[in-house]
C-alpha cells in the first residue's frame, strides 16, 4: 500500500476510535461523580439532594477526580489504534 493511503487510513481509524470512546464515556457520565440527573431523582423523592453520608447532601453536580484525564485517555487510545492500522497495513518485508 502507498504510504499516503496507509496514513489516511490510520488517521481515520484513530479519529474514529477516539470519538467512539469519547461518546461512550459521555454516555455513561464518567466525568461526573454526582450527575444532575441523580440530583433531580433525589429531589423527586423529596430529598434536598444526593445523600453522601447521613445528613450530608450534595445539591450541585460534582466532577469526578479523573475527569481531567479523559481527553488524554481518548487521545492515547486513538493514537494506539492509528499505530495498529499503520503497522497492520504495512507490506511484508522482503525475504530471501
Amino acid at each position: 500500500m502507498q504510504m499516503r493511503v496507509r496514513g489516511l487510513a490510520a488517521l481515520a481509524a484513530g479519529i474514529a476510535v477516539a470519538l467512539a470512546v469519547m461518546a461512550y464515556d459521555r454516555g455513561r457520565d464518567v466525568a461526573w461523580a454526582v450527575t444532575a440527573a441523580q440530583i433531580a431523582d433525589a429531589r423527586a423523592y423529596g430529598k434536598p439532594g444526593v445523600e453522601l453520608a447521613p445528613g450530608r447532601f450534595i445539591t450541585e453536580p460534582v466532577r469526578a477526580e479523573g475527569a481531567g484525564w479523559l481527553p488524554v485517555k481518548w487521545t492515547l487510545l486513538g493514537l494506539a489504534a492509528a499505530c495498529a492500522v499503520l503497522a497492520g497495513t504495512g507490506g511484508r518485508g522482503r525475504r530471501g
